[in-house]
């Protein structure tokens, strides 16, 4: 699958939220949007855990035959190891640099994260390939958690009746934005870009 190809599907057909539901609690907390500073620290987040993760099952679990084990390895050594990196390197808060590592630190005990990660590593990747669906993944992530800001705004405006008017009404449209984007078929978007 080429590039373009890699980056269609994970935005699109492999959406982390609307067709995984990876970072659900996020989306499910009323904000504005995602601001760009937290979709960067995203990014950065779920690159480093994926790098990790591609690089320990390929090294270390397939070689071994505990690919099984993938998922106690992220817990025990990946997250904690990614913790206390971006702690370390944020002890200075004041600093943009700082504001931006505290944020990744947030970002990385997440599901999504762990999730995003997950879902790369499995796909047969190459290393870059891995790092690239990923970070196309937390774009796609991004976007869905915009469009669903979105239809939040739109039926707060709407008249629709007091019993349907804010959960009801928004679980049905994700469920249906959902329905849109895992019918979107993987080859489909494949077979467009060779």
């Amino acid at each position: 699958m080429s590039w373009l190809g890699i980056v269609l599907v994970s935005v699109f057909s492999a959406n982390a939220l609307l067709v995984y539901g990876f970072g659900i609690a996020e989306a499910s907390r009323p904000r504005e949007a995602l601001a760009p500073l937290s979709l960067l620290a995203l990014g950065a987040a779920t690159l480093a855990s994926s790098a990790l993760l591609w690089l320990a099952r390929t090294f270390l679990l397939e070689p071994l035959g505990l690919v099984r084990f993938e998922v106690l390895v992220f817990v025990l050594v990946i997250a904690p190891l990614l913790k206390y990196l971006s702690q370390a390197a944020s002890r200075d808060s004041a600093t943009p640099i700082g504001s931006f590592l505290a944020r990744v630190d947030e970002a990385m005990m997440s599901s999504l994260v762990f999730g995003i990660a997950l879902v790369a590593t499995r796909s047969g990747f190459s290393l870059g390939e891995a790092l690239l669906a990923s970070v196309a993944s937390s774009l796609g992530f991004g976007g869905a958690f915009a469009i669903l800001g979105g239809i939040r705004r739109r039926l707060e405006l709407s008249g629709l009746p007091r019993g349907f008017r804010e959960g009801p009404a928004l679980l049905l449209s994700a469920g249906l934005l959902a329905m849109v984007f895992s019918g979107i078929d993987a080859r489909l978007l494949a077979g467009l870009v060779k």
